[in-house]
């Protein structure tokens, strides 16, 4: 009977170690989707839906480590896990950012316009993504980023992927975020909203999809980073463009950026630059 109890008792605790519930915006309380849900310094987690739910596993994880959420956007949130697997509630609200920079105006005497970044498109060299054959989530908490060198004042316009063959059941959700430097390494998001699109094989246009962020404000003002993640479960695959030589960082939910200097994907930006 003891042994019985055990074990009752042994698998109500690991229950408890998986918990679910729903990310939200603190401000309007509408759902946050497809936001990664992560350990601190770890490549596990999980993916929220759509609708901001979600589902985490905590059971095998150091509960001395913290719970954390990214969005690009919103204030990052993060928890030791031990507090919060004791909250009575599992519904995680991040802060939106309130954005602290003044306008600038925009003149063609001020500024000038640039593009820069990776601009292949190679049919050869190639970034994949087809999450039908790796696990899903894993595929899905990817992201991947390039360094932009930068020491005056400037206003991303346009970002670019260029899409050697797209080809999906569903359309596919894109996040895109910009990232201050430090350690030459991304470090913190300077948006102050989150960037998303979605991206079908209509949208790409002679092999190229762009996103007008130019009404998003985000300015820089030293080096950056622009990153990519794809967010939802689709079949088939994405093939990027890439180009030999060049630098691309990479992560999977929040563990360390790792630094690759084999190929990097086609991503390119329109800038408007101070003079």
């Amino acid at each position: 009977m003891r042994f019985l109890f055990f074990y009752i008792f042994l698998g109500a605790f690991l229950n408890a170690q998986t918990v679910t519930g729903k990310v939200l915006s603190q401000y309007d309380r509408s759902p946050v989707p497809y936001a990664r849900i992560g350990i601190d310094t770890e490549e596990n987690g999980t993916i929220a839906d759509e609708q901001g739910n979600y589902t985490l596993d905590l059971s095998t994880v150091n509960k001395d480590l913290n719970v954390t959420v990214a969005v690009g956007g919103f204030d990052k949130f993060s928890v030791p896990i031990n507090s919060f697997l004791q909250s009575s509630t599992h519904i995680i609200l991040l802060k939106e950012k309130v954005k602290d920079i003044t306008e600038v105006t925009i003149t063609p005497k001020r500024f000038k316009d640039k593009h820069w970044g990776v601009d292949s498109k190679s049919k050869k060299i190639l970034f994949a993504t087809y999450p039908e054959r790796k696990k899903e989530k894993e595929e899905q908490s990817r992201e991947l980023a390039i360094k932009f060198s930068n020491k005056r004042k400037v206003k991303i316009q346009k970002i670019h992927l260029n899409v050697a063959d797209f080809q999906t059941d569903v359309p596919v959700e894109l996040r895109i975020n910009v990232y201050d430097e430090k350690d030459n390494l991304p470090n913190e998001s300077v948006l102050y909203k989150d960037v998303t699109a979605v991206l079908t094989k209509d949208s790409i246009i002679d092999g190229t999809f762009t996103l007008d962020v130019s009404d998003y404000d985000i300015y820089v003002n030293s080096d950056f980073f622009v990153s990519i993640q794809f967010m939802n479960f689709f079949k088939g695959h994405i093939f990027l463009s890439g180009a030999l030589l060049k630098t691309v960082f990479k992560r999977k939910y929040y563990g360390s950026w790792e630094k690759s200097s084999v190929a990097s994907p086609a991503i390119n930006i329109d800038v408007k630059v101070e003079k």
